[in-house]
């Protein structure tokens, strides 16, 4: 199955753990997960893609004005949330990074999350609970601390 546009849609939280308020630089549809642009501006956040800083979390709702409010659910929540799985199947229980798909988050390789070593803009930011065998969307907690440690 190929790339799906975002839609905004109810990221129906199960659990909300940190809701942080950010600003939007572009618009952000409800469910996207959202990412520091690259240059860090303070609380400034786009739809996250591998070309943009680290996560925050995922949108609650839609914000299209640009430096308009957007609550973020963000570490501890589990949310649903587009999960981008074109080549393939995932385990509940897989770590998630950031997609090359703006707002999606995709299934990282067990093998290399631990030393981050799927490339330049390969964030980790969740853990899928649900089985995944398509693009879909599916509960994920949001964890958008390093989950790697350093290679030797």
């Amino acid at each position: 199955m190929g790339n799906t546009t975002a839609a905004a849609f109810d990221p129906k939280p199960k659990y909300l753990g940190e809701v942080i308020t950010c600003l939007a630089t572009a618009e952000i549809l409800a469910g996207q997960w959202v990412s520091y642009d690259a240059t860090g501006v303070s609380r400034y956040v786009s739809p996250g893609t591998t070309s943009l800083g680290s996560p925050v979390g995922v949108a609650l709702h839609t914000q299209s004005t640009v430096g308009g409010p957007v609550a973020v659910a963000s570490n501890g929540s589990v949310v649903l949330s587009y999960v981008d799985q074109d080549d393939g199947t995932a385990d509940a229980g897989d770590y998630m990074a950031i997609s090359t798909v703006a707002g999606f988050v995709k299934v990282m390789d067990g093998a290399v999350a631990a030393h981050n070593s799927e490339g330049a803009g390969i964030f980790p930011c969740g853990q899928i609970l649900e089985d995944l065998a398509a693009t879909e969307k599916k509960y994920v907690r949001v964890l958008t601390g390093p989950i790697w440690t350093a290679q030797s």
